[in-house]
């Protein structure tokens, strides 16, 4: 079966997403920069416990993506009902899980960042921030939702189109109530969480408008009753080892975020810019892995693996040369960068060197992401969250502590060691790919198999 989104191919699915995942990942840059009018201390403050925020966005995303991947196999397989059943599935647990995520993060906030040790007024201002974004939650349980079933069936326009609102309801409100515009009293950090909130819910209407009114997915409670049970098993069957890796990081991120504030709120500062500027590496790496993963699903769910590993070899070339070039941009413009989030002498003074070690993690966090997203979405993802992980924590992290703190690296021996960490996790998940292993583990393998003992 020839679907909508094989049709359009790599670049016909990439270039809206490209489009799309440049307003999304530029919201978080542009938060950092209206915050920075705020103080150091709200933007300090506002990327320490994004690693918080990724990580319970993350365990929506495994939700989705894995739901997404049997839905997007059944329907490259040629069946469109069981397709719309498995996403009527997934679309159950992600909104019981961002329920359920939305009353955690509001009750344990301030539990939270004393964990992570954050100075004084660094500490007062993330309270305040937490307990306001824990609402976004919610509304990423149904961004990602909207999303994921666009992509599916082969319209990531819209998508680009919901983050377009997006992207201009969160900068006109941080404009408004950072500066005070249209006579709206300046609400400071409080003022720019609402906004995230807010925005977002913008781009949802959009995109869940899309989903109502362009696809009209012809549901049956009948269909969906049948397959709930197998869907929800082949989504956590797929969901347990992607969610391993990515939040693994996340709990990393939220380490070395508390060892930067360990060596100061400056130093923590630098690694917020920078962190936060870097997401701009992010755009073409994900943009390229989602239409992969789209392409990659329906043709191996069709049997056809020759076309499949084609298709992940071009997306991560492709990959590589854009955040590449992206990298090698952001380098050469460090100081001006640098410059337009703060007056600091002591952070405009390193941001050279800053930057060269993030620009130089870019590639193989590129590799990750491809390669890593491509192993779990086709069922063998068990081998990267174990390796993975245990590589981060007995290895990348300890090495973080005694670069920074040893040998008095300081800020740059935690940038450093996520060099270590993603360019040798980069070869695991390479070697990995290129063993086959994923012929025997996506959904109609497993189910073959199954048949063919039953009978």
């Amino acid at each position: 079966m020839n679907t909508a989104a094989q049709q359009k191919g790599l670049w016909g699915m990439s270039r809206p997403l490209l489009i799309e995942q440049c307003l999304q990942f530029s919201v978080p840059l542009l938060d950092t920069f209206f915050l920075s009018r705020v103080s150091d201390s709200s933007a300090a403050a506002a990327g320490a416990i994004t690693p918080i925020l990724f990580f319970c966005s993350n365990i929506l995303w495994v939700a989705v993506f894995s739901g997404a991947s049997v839905a997007s196999q059944r329907l490259g397989a040629g069946n469109p009902k069981r397709a719309n059943a498995t996403i009527a599935t997934y679309a159950i647990w992600v909104m019981v899980l961002g329920a359920i995520l939305t009353a955690a993060l509001s009750a344990i906030a301030p539990y939270i960042t004393a964990w992570m040790g954050l100075p004084g007024q660094v500490r007062l201002d993330a309270n305040t921030y937490l307990s306001i974004v824990c609402w976004l939650m919610m509304v990423l349980a149904l961004k990602g939702l909207f999303q994921s079933i666009l992509n599916i069936y082969g319209k990531p326009q819209w998508n680009m189109y919901a983050n377009t609102v997006y992207f201009i309801a969160n900068v006109l409100g941080n404009a408004i109530v950072v500066f005070g515009l249209f006579g709206v009293p300046q609400l400071g950090l409080v003022g720019v969480a609402w906004a995230s909130v807010f925005g977002s819910l913008m781009g949802v209407i959009v995109s869940g408008a899309a989903v109502y009114l362009r696809l009209k997915l012809p549901f049956s409670w009948q269909h969906i009753r049948e397959e709930f049970s197998s869907a929800s098993k082949n989504i956590l069957r797929l969901g347990i080892p992607s969610m391993i890796e990515p939040l693994s990081f996340d709990i990393n991120m939220i380490v070395l975020n508390s060892m930067a504030a360990s060596l100061g709120a400056v130093a923590l500062a630098a690694k917020i810019y920078t962190f936060n500027t870097f997401m701009l590496g992010l755009i073409i790496s994900v943009a390229l892995a989602t239409a992969t993963d789209v392409l990659l699903t329906q043709k191996v769910g069709a049997g056809r693996y020759d076309e499949a590993k084609t298709q992940v070899k071009q997306g991560l070339k492709a990959g590589l040369w854009g955040t590449g070039i992206v990298a090698f941009i952001l380098f050469a413009l460090h100081h001006p960068i640098m410059d337009i989030f703060t007056d600091n002498e002591a952070l405009i003074g390193s941001s050279m060197w800053l930057f060269l070690l993030a620009a130089l993690s870019e590639p193989p966090r590129t590799a990750n992401i491809m390669l890593g997203r491509a192993l779990r979405t086709t069922g063998d993802g068990w081998f990267i969250s174990i390796i993975g992980p245990l590589f981060t924590w007995c290895v990348a992290l300890p090495a973080a502590y005694v670069m920074a703190f040893v040998f008095e690296w300081g800020i740059y021996g935690i940038m450093a060691s996520a060099i270590l960490d993603e360019g040798c996790r980069a070869v695991f998940y390479w070697f990995r790919w290129n063993k086959d292993r994923w012929h025997h583990t996506h959904v109609h393998a497993r189910e073959q198999r199954k048949t063919s003992i039953q009978i």
